[in-house]
C-alpha cells in the first residue's frame, strides 16, 4: 500500500512539474526599456518600486543587509517599474499605466474616481482602458476607432472584426476562463 501510494505521489509530481515550471514571476524593480521588461532585467532591480514620490521619482526599494536603502530615479529614464506584488506599471508621458496584457497588442488599465452626482455623491473606481503596438508604442484609449485607424493598414481582418463589435459590448471586457481581454481574443482570431 505504502509503495503504491509513493509511486502515485511521485507520478503526479512529475506531471504537476511542467505546469509548475510554466509558472513565472517578473522581479520587482525599475526597468529602464521594454526590452529589459521582455528579459526580466530590472536596473536597479529591488523587492519593491513604486511611482511616484512626492518628488516626482520612481522609487526602488533595494536591500542592503539588514537594511534597506530607497533609491530614486527620475521617471523619464525608466520605462516601467515593476512592485512587490508582480504589478507591472509602464510610464508613459508623466503618468504610470497599469500593464494588463504586454503582446505586439499590448492593454493598459488607468483607475480613475468616477462620482456618481454633481453634488459628491457615491464614488468608485473606474479603470480606463488603453492599448499600444507592442511594449514601446504610443498609447490610445482603447476604442474601435482608435484600434480601426491603428491597425487598418497591417491588419484589415482586425480593423474590420473590431468595426462589427456591437455597441454593447466593451472592448475590455476580461474572460476569467481563456485570461484574455475581448480586444485580445478578437486580435488572435485575425491572426489566423
Amino acid at each position: 500500500m505504502n509503495l503504491a501510494h509513493f509511486s502515485c505521489l511521485a507520478l503526479l509530481s512529475l506531471l504537476a512539474a511542467p505546469a509548475a515550471a510554466q509558472i513565472y514571476t517578473i522581479p520587482p524593480g525599475a526597468y529602464r526599456t521594454a526590452a529589459a521588461y521582455h528579459r526580466r532585467q530590472p536596473q536597479p532591480a529591488g523587492s519593491d518600486a513604486t511611482y511616484p514620490d512626492k518628488r516626482g521619482n520612481v522609487v526602488v526599494v533595494v536591500p542592503r543587509g539588514a537594511k534597506s536603502v530607497k533609491l530614486r530615479i527620475p521617471p523619464d529614464s525608466v520605462w516601467g517599474y515593476v512592485s512587490d506584488k508582480g504589478r507591472t506599471s509602464r510610464i508613459y508621458r508623466g503618468q504610470d499605466y497599469r500593464v494588463e496584457y504586454a503582446d505586439t497588442l499590448s492593454i493598459y488599465s488607468q483607475s480613475f474616481n468616477a462620482v456618481n452626482s454633481p453634488t459628491g455623491g457615491a464614488s468608485s473606481t473606474a479603470p480606463q482602458y488603453y492599448f499600444s503596438r507592442g511594449l514601446t508604442g504610443l498609447l490610445f484609449p482603447l476604442t474601435p476607432r482608435y484600434l480601426r485607424e491603428a491597425y487598418q493598414a497591417s491588419n484589415p481582418a482586425f480593423a474590420e472584426a473590431v468595426g462589427k463589435l456591437r455597441i454593447d459590448r466593451s472592448l475590455g471586457d476580461f474572460d476569467k476562463k481563456t485570461g484574455l481581454f475581448r480586444v485580445t481574443t478578437i486580435y488572435r482570431e485575425s491572426l489566423k
